[in-house]
């Protein structure tokens, strides 16, 4: 995959690993984000043979992953569909049993009333589980690399091809924590873009992870 930012030196993202771009530069900063966000036709994203993709499918921009609320919501639809297509015939079965006695009960509590009430059962999972709230437990989503950690998780489990995009990381981890962070997006064979803004001096960036620059005055170090 190759992204091009208007003006400057391609953003070559061919093999798996943690891509850093980093820049001290505003206008940099400003563009890149409303790039990712298809807010301004700033980036240019296409495959290896220049053929071009849509940068809403071929990445998936989530931002700053404590400033954006509810970051993993927007991921509860796949995670559902997921769920539903890996769930076995035993299991599921055991589901509508219990169901279907819930449901029995609730009918028969019903007759009690001088009122012709009735439930429509439907065997629809997906509504079922929509209905019990089926959610992460935000409690354990409070620390930036397990809320990172999840995203990526989400990502493999439910087979979604776009390539994560975070913004402002260095601010939550520790050095330990962005090596550790690198070496995992390298264990699962995935892409994970860290949009940073400040100098690459100031920056520490993990041994495995490719590193990109545009300082201040918009020249490229990469």
């Amino acid at each position: 995959m190759i992204l091009s930012y208007v003006s400057h030196k391609e953003f070559k993202l061919e093999k798996s690993g943690l891509k850093i771009i980093s820049t001290r530069s505003t206008i940099a900063y400003r563009d890149l984000i409303q790039g990712f966000e298809k807010v301004q036709p700033t980036l240019i994203c296409s495959n290896n043979k220049y053929e071009p993709l849509d940068i809403a499918k071929a990445f998936d921009f989530i931002g700053d992953i404590l400033l954006t609320k509810n970051v993993i919501e927007k991921y509860m639809p796949h995670i559902l569909k997921s769920y539903i297509q890996k769930l076995d015939e035993k299991n599921r079965n055991k589901i509508f049993s219990a169901y279907h006695n819930l449901e029995s009960l609730l009918q028969d509590s019903l007759l009690l009333e001088d009122l012709p009430l009735e439930i429509d059962f439907n065997e629809d999972l997906k509504k079922l589980l929509k209905a019990e709230n089926l959610h992460l437990d935000v409690k354990l989503l409070k620390e930036p690399y397990v809320i990172i950690e999840s995203i990526l998780k989400i990502h493999q489990m439910c087979k979604i091809d776009s390539v994560p995009v975070i913004c402002n990381v260095a601010n939550y981890l520790n050095s330990q924590q962005l090596q550790e962070l690198s070496n995992l997006v390298k264990q699962m064979n995935m892409k994970l873009v860290l949009i940073e803004f400040t100098d690459k001096d100031f920056l520490i960036v993990p041994k495995n992870a490719e590193f990109f620059y545009i300082d201040e005055d918009l020249v490229d170090w990469y």
